[in-house]
């Protein structure tokens, strides 16, 4: 993802060798990212197929994935789209029985609303016995349905929520209460990342959280939560955000309430486009950001090598008894005086200046 962020040398070696470090980030493409148009590209010269990725919600955050499946498409000559949903697990399944009627959708990725919930799995398996090549990106699928993709594209979630849990044991030695935000808690990606964080986090942050508030992937509900934790549990030691929205609607309604914010800490996922500012004016106290972009880049790589049966590149990216593919996270803060540190911790000004060099409003 991270092909030309300028950093501080004490903290991360020479600009070059980090512009080599984020081009392999972003696949190796050579392709410069870029602000994506609406959904559906126009229609190419390509063969053998078409792939659509599905997400799982319709956030700021697909932007990214969306630039970087399209520059996988114009890489590999291949016809992309990104189906955005707005109507949880059974909006998914309206998606993928949608491809599985269109003939010329060969490949398909899919960003499960839910890992637990059969109907999406389910779906998924109608689309391997039709013949068409199915993995997952983003948020996987249950072990138990793991039969109905090939492969998982996307962060490793449980190592993600560790590295918060680390970032959050920085900035609060002392621990204390945890207070969840999230589109679906039943959701794979949400699941490892709440584990993740506690197993970084250490004892001293108390389990199970105080309360987990789900939101529906709602950016109003989301805000609407964060105000009622806030009056509900005062005495919240942290108020993390699962999801990319959840982190700006907590920030907002944190900065509403100076005593709170006083003992109060904000850990994030993700850079949507509203939290650039919340970072900036310190009502976030860091984020950990995921690759979109690459996670669309290789979604796409992956599929087509699977429509064109090119085992030296499933092969190089699922080396053998793997099945997944993780593409990384960085961990942004608000200033260099943060508490928090490590190899792969950024400010804001920093990944601003990569987000603009890339076109890109969020990531």
């Amino acid at each position: 993802m991270h092909r030309s962020w300028k950093v501080r040398a004490r903290n991360f070696g020479t600009l070059a060798t980090l512009m080599a470090l984020f081009a392999g980030g972003c696949g190796g493409d050579g392709v410069p990212g870029g602000t994506a148009p609406a959904a559906k590209t126009a229609p190419s010269t390509s063969t053998g197929g078409r792939i659509v990725l599905v997400a799982n919600g319709n956030s700021d955050w697909w932007t990214a994935v969306e630039t970087g499946m399209k520059a996988a498409g114009t890489k590999f000559n291949t016809d992309v789209e990104l189906k955005r949903n707005g109507g949880g697990v059974e909006g998914q399944i309206r998606l993928l029985e949608e491809a599985l009627s269109a003939s010329d959708v060969k490949g398909i990725g899919v960003s499960a609303v839910n890992g637990n919930a059969p109907g999406i799995s389910e779906a998924m398996k109608k689309l391997k016995d039709a013949g068409k090549f199915v993995i997952t990106i983003d948020s996987d699928v249950s072990p138990s349905a793991a039969e109905s993709r090939s492969f998982y594209i996307g962060t490793d979630n449980a190592k993600a929520g560790e590295v918060a849990g680390k970032a959050a044991a920085q900035l609060r030695p002392q621990g204390g209460t945890v207070a969840v935000f999230v589109g679906e808690a039943s959701a794979s990606n949400a699941q490892a990342r709440l584990e993740g964080f506690y197993t970084g986090a250490g004892p001293k942050f108390i389990k199970p959280p105080i309360e987990i508030f789900e939101d529906q992937h709602n950016d109003d509900k989301a805000q609407s939560l964060a105000e009622v934790a806030i009056t509900k549990h005062p005495e919240t030691g942290v108020m993390l955000g699962l999801y990319s929205y959840n982190g700006p609607r907590i920030a907002v309604e944190v900065a509403k309430k100076p005593e709170f914010r006083k003992t109060a800490t904000v850990v994030t996922f993700d850079l949507d486009e509203l939290a650039v500012e919340q970072l900036e004016k310190g009502n976030i106290d860091v984020s950990i950001c995921q690759n979109p972009y690459k996670i669309g880049f290789e979604g796409v790589r992956a599929l087509k090598a699977m429509m064109t049966d090119d085992k030296a590149t499933l092969d190089e990216m699922f080396p053998k008894p793997t099945t997944s593919f993780d593409t990384g996270v960085r961990v942004i803060v608000p200033t260099t005086d943060s508490p928090v540190k490590g190899k792969d911790v950024i400010t804001i000004k920093e990944m601003k200046e990569w987000l603009a060099g890339n076109k890109l409003k969020s990531s």
